[in-house]
């Protein structure tokens, strides 16, 4: 096997263990990928922004989880393979902890209300939340508002993201604006999108 097996991780408050992926930001030529960043990926697996615990309330970012095992995959079928793959918490746990958070670090709050975007679009629990409870589609909406405020756009992810927010709100102007300058194949893609008048999520690939 080429693909190397997952890391084991550790939630720093509880123990609890979860499987990452060690190609976890660099998706399969196999992998769905959709306009918003999300991608489904069989062989690298995405890693949340925030993974959920089923022990603590949230969870933990993965840089604060306790690496355990990098196992070979002898090692990996012997011993790990039935710790669970990582994954993020639900979309009614993350709108609670931005409700509760207060004098989050920028970073903090970029990983939670990423993970909460992607909750409404990406989870089944959060397409229901968004489609028939007016308070949580008003307060993803007012989150994702936030989240377009703070990406930034000197590094290309964040600015594809801002962009991508801009055409989801049906800011089809600045959306191109953003992207005027890039030369990403996704950013033209959105473009198009944009200049259709499409705020609709859709796979790049």
């Amino acid at each position: 096997m080429n693909q190397l097996p997952p890391i084991v991780l550790e939630c720093p408050e509880c123990g609890e263990k979860y499987l990452i992926s060690r190609e976890s930001f660099n998706p399969s030529e196999n992998a769905t990928i959709f306009s918003d960043g999300y991608f489904i990926d069989e062989i690298n697996w995405r890693t949340p922004s925030v993974i959920g615990c089923v022990t603590c309330e949230l969870g933990f970012f993965p840089q604060n989880g306790k690496v355990i095992a990098e196992p070979d995959w002898d090692d990996f079928n012997e011993n790990w393979a039935h710790i669970k793959k990582a994954e993020p918490p639900t979309a009614g746990s993350l709108a609670l902890e931005l409700r509760a958070r207060r004098n989050m670090n920028i970073e903090t709050e970029k990983a939670l209300r990423i993970e909460f975007w992607y909750a409404g679009r990406h989870s089944e629990t959060g397409r229901i939340l968004f489609s028939k409870n007016e308070k949580f589609k008003k307060f993803w909406t007012e989150s994702l508002i936030r989240l377009e405020e703070i990406l930034s756009v000197e590094f290309e992810n964040e600015l594809l993201l801002k962009a991508e927010i801009n055409r989801q709100l049906m800011q089809f102007e600045k959306c191109v604006e953003l992207l005027s300058n890039s030369e990403n194949s996704i950013a033209k893609k959105i473009i198009e999108q944009a200049q259709l008048q499409n705020p609709e999520l859709f796979k790049i690939n």
